[in-house]
């Protein structure tokens, strides 16, 4: 289990990528819809890393770690949320079950819980938080000898500021993509039943998500962070480039089974690229497509660093 401080810089957005010790935990994080599994499976196929198999959620959710720690949430309200909902709870949208208890064992929960507990009781937020995160998570990667973890929960990057605190030795990557297409599988997720309903409000629920991870991405520090495109992972010189400025950030050495995973599932098909030209009629290409440009022009006034990697993609496609 990490318990050192790593304080050296990791590559960000602008920064050099020269390859360095692996990093022992990463979070991975986008808008929703944006990639965030592709990535982390690509990585988790390295000997290096156990890939949480889903979203842990607890330490990121409104009533989670970010909010313990500010005083918004008190421990017993989160360690009940812990043992029900986070644990076990039904996803109507899939008829099924999520949650920790698909690879957290019950007893394993309980006592985890009781140590945080205590521990904030002894005025020792910070630490319990800390602490529980490991206790629950990071046998995962014992069981399988591996050195490093990865956690996939869509807002980490937008939590970056509280988690970075708390685990100095993390490091984090943003998935971008195109916010048209991010935008449509949202609308065809939400199958009507739930906001956004609408290619309108797609868009403009993606420009909140992105301002929310572009604050996280300030509060954490950029050198902490890498941002990567899914559409440049399935496009142009995806391996010379992309994939390798990716494998150079988490500071791994290449491997037969993560490129082998890279170069036979990572593609277009899979991806989905320009799918909002499917799901948008005709003749309201143009008009999504002059919504998008007035965000990006937002986004960009505002200096959110995304943007010329969703302006890449946008001119490659042709506007």
């Amino acid at each position: 289990m990490p318990t050192g401080l790593d304080t050296e810089a990791v590559p960000g957005r602008t920064a050099n990528t020269d390859l360095r010790d692996p990093v022992p935990l990463l979070f991975v994080g986008g808008t929703g819809r944006s990639g965030t599994h592709v990535i982390s499976k690509i990585l988790g196929s390295h000997s290096h890393y156990r890939k949480v198999p889903n979203e842990a959620r607890f330490h990121v959710d409104p009533g989670g770690f970010p909010d313990v720690l500010a005083g918004r949430t008190g421990p017993e309200l989160f360690a009940y949320r812990l043992r029900h909902y986070w644990w076990r709870n039904f996803e109507p949208s899939r008829l099924s079950f999520r949650g920790l208890h698909r690879y957290v064992p019950r007893r394993r929960l309980d006592a985890a819980t009781d140590a945080f507990l205590r521990r904030t009781a002894d005025g020792e937020p910070e630490a319990a938080c800390r602490q529980l995160f490991f206790d629950l998570l990071w046998p995962l990667a014992t069981e399988e000898a591996k050195a490093g973890l990865i956690e996939q929960s869509c807002d980490v990057v937008a939590k970056a500021g509280p988690l970075g605190t708390l685990f100095p030795e993390a490091r984090f990557i943003h998935v971008v993509r195109d916010g048209r297409d991010v935008a449509a599988s949202r609308v065809g997720q939400a199958r009507w039943l739930a906001h956004p309903r609408t290619m309108r409000q797609g868009l403009e629920w993606w420009e909140a998500r992105v301002r929310r991870i572009e604050d996280g991405i300030r509060a954490a520090g950029s050198d902490r962070v890498h941002e990567v495109s899914l559409d440049d992972l399935v496009s142009g010189n995806r391996r010379k480039y992309t994939y390798r400025k990716l494998r150079q950030f988490a500071g791994l050495r290449n491997e037969d089974a993560m490129l082998g995973y890279f170069t036979r599932r990572v593609r277009v098909r899979n991806a989905h690229a320009e799918r909002w030209r499917a799901d948008v009629p005709v003749r309201q290409h143009a008009e999504v497509d002059a919504a998008y440009e007035e965000i990006l022009d937002r986004l960009e006034a505002d200096g959110v660093g995304c943007v010329p990697l969703l302006r890449r993609v946008r001119e490659r496609r042709g506007a």
